[in-house]
């Protein structure tokens, strides 16, 4: 068996990631591997681990500090180098696990953004942007629901790979999405999302037009592909910059500001919203929330100061 081969085994008994994001890993690892044969000779005396495990096994701590050097000089995005960073921790694990070495090399290397690269949680998409976007998703009916999942649910891409369709309940209004990141499993490893009218009809169409009755799994993408389709309509509407998280950011946002009769008080308490999203409280409240301060004006306007006028 290649060592390729082996490692994916390995990560499917012992992490709980996707098939999808398994293949992106063993991918990333693959990459790593072609860098080296074409940059690095390999040590002597490690020939049978290489045959054994591929190039990696035999990478020392200043290599693979090389090689980050490397990504960040052909200016790959601090996202995908982090990418990286976690594939190459996993397929470590994996070598001290089966005895090819005795210790993790240091992978304390720190991802510095390149010129321009402005990371993810400096955005914050606008309800006007989402409508913008909204057209650019309508030219086919998978692409609608999947847009509409990333609005209503704020679903991480590897949650809209392992969607399915017995996971819509249209009697109770709710979706069950069977998470994979460490939070969801406070929750059993899934959590539960309210299930908006648009959405409901989307994914019935979907449905009914795309997969019939027999077929169970939504939307037949990969975490690959949900990236491409996103960028594809972001660059198309003058966002370059657009990514599948920043929905999540948008929606778990929209919670956090939804407000009651009064326009103050938060409908939904930070321990509700951590239950939806499969996030603690403090990552709400650090992360997620970003109060606008239009919106604090104009709700203090309304709800405080309009008796004044009176």
């Amino acid at each position: 068996m290649k060592w390729d081969r082996k490692f994916k085994a390995y990560l499917l008994e012992n992490s709980t990631l996707s098939d999808a994001t398994i293949d992106q890993n063993v991918s990333r690892v693959r990459n790593f591997t072609r860098w080296l044969r074409g940059n690095i000779a390999p040590p002597p005396g490690n020939i049978d681990r290489i045959r054994k495990y591929g190039e990696p096994a035999a990478a020392g701590n200043e290599t693979i500090r090389d090689y980050f050097k490397h990504l960040q000089e052909s200016h790959h995005p601090a996202d995908y180098r982090q990418h990286i960073k976690t594939a190459l921790r996993y397929y470590y694990k994996f070598l001290v696990n089966s005895g090819s070495i005795k210790e993790m090399p240091d992978l304390a290397i720190p991802i510095r953004k390149n010129g321009g690269d402005h990371g993810k949680e400096k955005r914050l998409l606008t309800n006007q942007q989402i409508e913008i976007l909204r057209e650019g998703f309508y030219y086919s009916l998978r692409d609608a629901a999947m847009f509409q999942c990333l609005v209503d649910l704020g679903v991480r891409a590897h949650e809209i790979v392992m969607l399915r369709a017995r996971d819509f309940d249209h009697k109770l209004n709710q979706v069950t999405i069977r998470s994979t990141k460490t939070e969801g499993k406070k929750y059993g490893g899934q959590r539960i999302m309210p299930l908006s009218p648009k959405l409901a009809d989307l994914v019935a169409r979907h449905v009914s037009f795309n997969l019939g009755t027999g077929v169970d799994i939504l939307f037949h993408i990969t975490e690959g592909q949900v990236w491409r389709i996103v960028k594809k309509v972001g660059k198309a509407n003058g966002m370059p910059w657009l990514h599948p998280h920043l929905f999540r950011h948008y929606c778990i946002t929209k919670f956090c500001q939804t407000t009651g009769a009064d326009n103050i008080t938060s409908v939904f308490r930070p321990k509700e919203i951590s239950m939806m999203f499969g996030v603690s409280p403090e990552v709400i409240s650090d992360r997620y929330d970003h109060p606008v301060i239009e919106n604090i004006v104009d709700k203090a306007l309304k709800a405080v100061y309009s008796s004044d006028d009176e």
